[in-house]
């Protein structure tokens, strides 16, 4: 790896870190010696920290409208009003709209005509049945769908069959300090290195979530197919202002290895962590494995596998009310591929970042950087290496909002073909959030 970039895109987060710190220091109160002078200020400080929570909470549900995964979004708004949790409709239904338009570049870089598609829109339903107080079940429905004819989702080239695609479908069990789920859902691998896929259409190319041209779904590092999961939530850290440190963790059995025919991998698990403080400032960890028996075996091999598919994952993220910046670095091998579908080892890194310059003005900027190991034959000069600049107008939080993303490309494919950059516009439009 050129560890340049890592350098520069660690130095990059942490710098936006400390920006925000000298931003939202408090002065120290000044001793004026006077008693009601005294009662004012601490009168004021009361009215500053209840406007601070209520810009915590805005925060919050801003950040979660972002995330790919919609109960972290429904547990966001919970953890705002915690009376939802027992009047939460029994059957949800909600929707997304995402249209755009891409326009591609050539050889050259100048730009090309426009091309109309859909950015992943998605329509689902939601159960919530109370068992007792403190207990419900759940399941979830999740279809992707394809409004114009050219479907753009992440990772997945051909999940879209018939203008729809399974995104999510389980079911399970539910409190407020323990989840379990059986089913197609978003990995515990995702809770950590999805913190920094928040663009909306670019991104989530270099830390393994949707690997092989997929969602990530046999190998559970994305929307992982037919998956045990088991979440826990516990306050016990609170006494040192942590908010609830979540566990994530989850099995699979027997599912295809993308790319390589009728081959399947054998026992699959992971498991993740994320500690949050009060100040919203969380840092994560996230171990994933995908045992592989046959390595001998000339399909196995001639895919360039070497070894059990393992990711390892770490994830730094900080927001307020009017930015968000994350980083996730990872380390995986034989999980990515190529864009001859060989697979590979390496590192990757993600940032994103966004700024609201000014009322409902948001800046985003980001970057996507996976470079194969220098003894990998099976990488040639592959490389992903590109940079992300964008803006939104939220109409309703991010929930509906007009957006641009430019990809500024350095990258090559296997041959050492440049690739290409690429501008898109679009709309987002939910319901039933």
């Amino acid at each position: 790896m050129r560890y340049k970039h890592l350098i520069l895109v660690v130095g990059i987060f942490f710098a936006i870190q400390s920006l925000h710190a000298q931003q939202t220091e408090s002065p120290e109160n000044e001793n004026s010696g006077s008693s009601e002078l005294q009662f004012q200020s601490n009168d004021e400080d009361s009215t500053e920290k209840e406007a601070a929570e209520e810009e915590a909470d805005s925060a919050r549900t801003d950040e979660a409208a972002l995330n790919e995964d919609p109960e972290a979004q429904r547990r966001a708004r919970i953890e705002e009003q915690p009376e939802l949790r027992h009047d939460w409709p029994e059957i949800d239904f909600y929707g997304s709209v995402r249209l755009h338009a891409i326009n591609d570049f050539n050889d050259e870089n100048a730009s090309k005509d426009l091309a109309f598609g859909d950015g992943a829109s998605r329509v689902g339903v939601r159960g919530n049945w109370h068992m007792s107080k403190n207990w419900s079940a759940i399941g979830r429905a999740e279809l992707g769908f394809d409004i114009l004819e050219n479907f753009t989702e992440k990772g997945a080239v051909d999940n879209n069959k018939g203008g729809l695609s399974k995104r999510l479908l389980y079911a399970g069990v539910d409190s407020d300090r323990f989840a379990a789920t059986y089913g197609k859902n978003w990995s515990s691998y995702y809770k950590i290195a999805g913190m920094a896929d928040r663009f909306s259409i670019f991104g989530g190319g270099a830390t393994g979530v949707y690997n092989a041209l997929t969602d990530g779904g046999s190998t559970g590092t994305g929307r992982a197919d037919d998956v045990i999961q088991v979440r826990l939530y516990t306050s016990s850290l609170k006494v040192i202002k942590i908010k609830p440190f979540n566990i994530n963790m989850q099995y699979q059995q027997g599912q295809p290895i993308p790319a390589v025919q009728n081959r399947n991998y054998g026992q699959t698990w992971g498991a993740s962590a994320w500690l949050e403080s009060q100040n919203d400032f969380g840092i994560g960890l996230a171990y994933h494995r995908a045992n592989i028996a046959n390595l001998d075996d000339p399909l196995i091999e001639a895919a360039g596998i070497s070894g059990d598919a393992t990711a390892l994952a770490m994830s730094f993220r900080s927001y307020g009310e009017r930015w968000y910046a994350a980083l996730v670095v990872a380390r995986h091998e034989n999980i990515e591929t190529t864009d001859k579908l060989k697979y590979i080892e390496g590192y990757g890194v993600e940032l994103y970042s966004q700024w609201e310059f000014k009322d409902r003005w948001w800046l985003v900027v980001g970057y996507n950087y996976l470079d194969p190991d220098n003894d990998d034959d099976d990488g040639g000069k592959y490389l992903v290496s590109y940079g992300v600049l964008g803006m939104r107008y939220t109409l309703d939080s991010f929930n509906r909002m007009l957006y641009a993303e430019y990809r500024i490309d350095r990258g090559t494919l296997t041959s050492g073909l440049e690739r290409k950059n690429e501008f898109t516009i679009g709309i987002r439009w939910d319901f039933g959030y």
